[in-house]
């Protein structure tokens, strides 16, 4: 690939950042440093990939606890790179490297939900690397993939080598000593294979269909985990500091996959969680963190837990979020306490309006509990509230659905009862029964019952309440794909072949596609999604390990029973058989708190007076002229608080560092010399050696240069001499002349630009124009109208930009 004619034609690309290098934190190891590479991949677009935080551990762990393997990245394209690469003929490539996936040894994809399985296709094709694992040789890379989806891997096995069940954090670097052994041997890619499948965890399909153990990583050494993640550039979902505090749940919600497949319950110590979040911010300058887990509220020292991580987050501005919180016995005044550095809204998760279906899904939470923690809520003067339901569970009533709008008229009722204006939103989730959970035989109802259900519930809902539904047909999807065999296989690469891809956005998702592939692989929907007999074999019944099918046989039968199991730390355990007799005994050094109660220690309200101010002057050249203004401003914002430059902060509950770009520059733009200007609240005076710090993290190309002080209220701004722009290319020289010298023109918005005073001079030749450029009232002549006039635009020019200062 020529990379410099590529770099030129992305500028045509929305968000061109997404595909290059441009993160700090990348690791120092090249594609020809270590002889084992990994690519990789969750199959959707970068915003959602680089929110995986199971991701980044097994990114760590390869980069970082091996001496002999290093592990890139890859994602699903946007369409429109999508069609660029087919056009150019350029295969996918992985962002570190720029060099091709199918170089690499191994293709690894994460699989979260079944949606993204068309999108595993994509990759493949993308990556010019055959979708049949029987129709590649051994100049392909291994295909693997792991994650909650491949509790049952039969719908994907034509696609892939092999699947790692269970946690991956030991078997990738097992797998990755594996390669090395064949490189060294040079085996053959089935002789890996026949070495692979020993491993605890590892199925490998071509080999056929053996009893697997789900692989478990015990203790959650701190080592494992990442504390210098990448950092992304450009915005994605979940941008912020990310720690695991436990993994696993034994709460036993019978709809919940997650809660089942990542038995057995471990956790970090308090200390451990505050260590790695305190690092974690000292290496990426995050503004947010979040603690991972399926139920925090159910840490053993929950109560000493939260005031540790409050006391840091306060002190560092880092605003914290806290999902999946136990609604039974929270006390409203430990919200406020929660969002006092960032407020925003509270989340409660019902998902059932009656008593009888709450205690067939095994969820222990009455009505009391909800409208008294909404009472709670709206009395301490919060005003956005979200609340989650699931609709179509088993043994649902027309009474369930009826008693759930009555459930939002209770709500919206107790919020008419306080003053300001209310911002409710309720999330409805249709059933998926999943594999190893209890429900796993159950049907899924049919696309005239969910329609009528969410029809009723916007007909008798109260306005007040943002109302959110899941798609149908892609909740039926969903139900397909979760549970589907060898068949389904073929429907998957059929619907890939009709078009199938990205089906978990609705603006791409094709349910016409998706029927005719059903329809010739010879699959009736309607016959898949009814209830499965109990004594037949499901697809996936040879995994092991993960809970035992007369486990859920006898939680099943407690459902229709209406009878509640409670959390075995409660009461002892209930022989699910994923816990080994140790971690049985362990359980007991992990109690669940009997309340929620804490108290953070009041802490005074930080003032940010204006005391001084710093320029800072900086270029953007090469890969990270792709940066917009805002993506600029994002690096930045991690970087001054990284290095804790004291920068002031405005904003009562979502409070920002105070600093601005002057003469924003556009996207696609290289500059020779920029100034950012930082309002500080104490006096600050920038050295060399601080400029050489923030260089040695900075994405490719965008370098700090030096720094002067400025008065508290003065700005470099009145001190611009003129901005330089030298654009090359081709154009006509006349044309160029004419709109230079015009008084005013129509831009590419329609508006009326006054041209000639923003013009100071200008010079043509050889191809080159060097405009100098007047600022007037704070602003300069808006290159891409200039382009626009003569007939460019920045993909088929070269522009650098230069603000040249009199100091």
């Amino acid at each position: 690939m020529n990379v410099k004619k590529f770099e030129k034609e992305l500028i045509k690309i929305s968000k061109p950042g997404s595909y290059l290098p441009l993160e700090m934190n990348l690791p120092n190891v090249s594609f020809d440093e270590r002889p084992v590479r990994f690519a990789l991949c969750y199959p959707d677009l970068y915003e959602i990939g680089m929110s995986h935080a199971g991701g980044k551990i097994l990114y760590h762990v390869i980069n970082n606890l091996t001496d002999f393997a290093l592990c890139h990245r890859v994602y699903l394209p946007k369409p429109d790179m999508q069609a660029f690469l087919k056009e150019k003929k350029i295969p996918l490539y992985a962002l570190e490297s720029m060099k091709p996936v199918k170089d690499y040894d191994f293709l690894g994809f994460s699989l979260l939900t079944e949606l993204i399985y068309s999108n595993v296709l994509k990759v493949l094709e993308l990556s010019h690397i055959p979708l049949r694992a029987s129709k590649r040789g051994e100049e392909f890379p291994i295909v693997q993939a792991g994650g909650t989806c491949t509790l049952n891997p039969v719908p994907l096995s034509p696609f892939i080598d092999l699947f790692v069940i269970g946690d991956g954090e030991e078997v990738m670097v097992e797998l990755a000593r594996l390669m090395k052994e064949k490189k060294e041997r040079g085996l053959s890619k089935r002789e890996f294979l026949e070495r692979a499948v020993e491993l605890e965890g590892v199925y490998v399909p071509s080999l056929g269909k053996r009893p697997v153990k789900k692989a478990v990583f015990h203790g959650l050494k701190k080592e494992f985990y990442p504390v210098s993640p990448v950092v992304p550039s450009v915005e994605t979902v979940h941008d912020r500091i990310v720690v695991e505090a436990m993994r696993g749940c034994l709460r036993g919600c019978r709809y919940c996959q997650a809660g089942f497949a990542y038995r057995p319950y471990r956790e970090r110590s308090v200390d451990e969680i505050v260590s790695i979040l305190r690092e974690t911010f000292e290496n990426t300058g995050y503004e947010e963190a979040s603690l991972l887990s399926l139920s925090i509220s159910d840490h053993s020292k929950f109560n000493e837990l939260i005031p540790s991580v409050m006391k840091f987050c306060h002190a560092s501005m880092i605003g914290l979020s806290l999902p999946s919180m136990r609604v039974k016995g929270f006390n409203p005044d430990l919200a406020t306490q929660l969002m006092r550095i960032r407020k925003s809204s509270f989340t409660i998760a019902p998902e059932a309006a009656t008593e009888r279906l709450r205690k067939v899904i095994n969820k222990d939470l009455s009505e009391e509990d909800i409208l008294s923690l909404v009472e709670g809520l709206f009395e301490r003067g919060w005003s956005k509230l979200k609340f989650y339901f699931m609709i179509g569970l088993p043994t649902e009533m027309d009474e369930d659905i009826e008693a759930l709008t009555e459930l939002l008229w209770k709500i919206h009722k107790i919020g008419k009862k306080y003053r300001g204006r209310k911002h409710l939103a309720a999330g409805f989730s249709i059933f998926v029964p999943k594999p190893f959970t209890p429900f796993q035989w159950e049907r899924f109802i049919s696309l005239e019952e969910a329609r009528k259900k969410i029809d009723y519930i916007k007909e008798h809902a109260p306005r007040s309440f943002k109302l959110r539904f899941h798609t149908p047909e892609m909740s039926l999807l969903e139900a397909l794909l979760a549970r589907g065999d060898e068949r389904t296989a073929e429907a998957l690469e059929l619907a890939f072949k009709y078009g199938a891809c990205l089906d978990s956005w609705d603006e791409h998702f094709r349910f016409d596609v998706w029927q005719r592939a059903f329809r010739e692989a010879g699959i009736d929907i309607e016959e898949e999604i009814k209830e499965k007999p109990i004594d037949e074999p499901l697809p996936w019944d040879f995994i092991k390990g993960v809970v035992s099918k007369k486990f859920l046989l006898k939680e099943r039968q407690k459902a229709y029973g209406e009878e509640r199991t409670p959390d075995c730390r409660i009461v002892g355990c209930h022989g699910c058989g994923a816990c080994t007799p140790d971690e049985i005994a362990k359980l007991k050094e992990f109690p669940i708190p009997e309340k929620i109660e804490f108290s953070v220690p009041p802490v005074e309200k930080r003032e940010f007076p204006l005391v001084a101010k710093v320029a800072f002057f900086f270029e953007k050249k090469g890969k990270s002229r792709f940066l917009s203004l805002l993506d600029i401003n994002r690096v930045f914002t991690r970087i001054f608080r990284r290095f804790g430059i004291p920068v002031k902060y405005q904003g009562k509950f979502n409070p920002h560092p105070r600093f601005s770009i002057l003469l924003g520059i556009p996207t696609g733009v290289e500059s020779k010399n920029e100034v950012v200007e930082v309002e500080l609240y104490e006096e600050f005076v920038p050295d060399g050696e601080l400029i050489e710090r923030f260089n040695s993290v900075l994405p490719e190309g965008l370098k700090f240069k030096g720094a002067i002080s400025l008065g508290k209220r003065e700005s470099l701004l009145k001190k611009v001499k003129e901005v330089v722009y030298k654009i090359e290319g081709d154009f006509d020289a006349d044309v160029v002349k004419d709109v230079l010298t015009s008084k005013e023109l129509e831009n590419r918005k329609g508006k009326v630009v006054q041209v000639s005073p923003l013009v100071a001079d200008f010079y043509i030749s050889k191809g080159i124009i060097t405009l100098h450029l007047n600022v007037v009232d704070g602003r300069t002549l808006n290159i891409q109208d200039f382009l626009f006039w003569i007939g460019k635009d920045l993909s088929s020019v070269t522009v650098e930009r230069e603000i040249v200062v009199d100091l």
